[in-house]
């Protein structure tokens, strides 16, 4: 993860971007200890017959 924020840094983006199942807890505190926020945004994702909640998560970087 770190390689891949450090490349996109370098590419001048300014923030990453990733979605993580709602109620997968441990995924969302690993990203969270990381210094990923989620950002407010939630989408359903109904793509193979399953309703899964998703939560938009955002790194700045720089």
């Amino acid at each position: 993860m770190l390689a891949a924020l450090t490349t996109l840094g370098q590419a001048d983006y300014t923030q990453a971007t990733l979605w993580v199942l709602e109620d997968n807890e441990r995924a969302r505190r690993f990203y969270e200890a990381a210094g990923w926020r989620a950002d407010g945004a939630a989408v359903e994702d109904t793509t193979g017959g399953a309703s899964l909640n998703k939560l938009r998560y955002q790194h700045p970087l720089g």
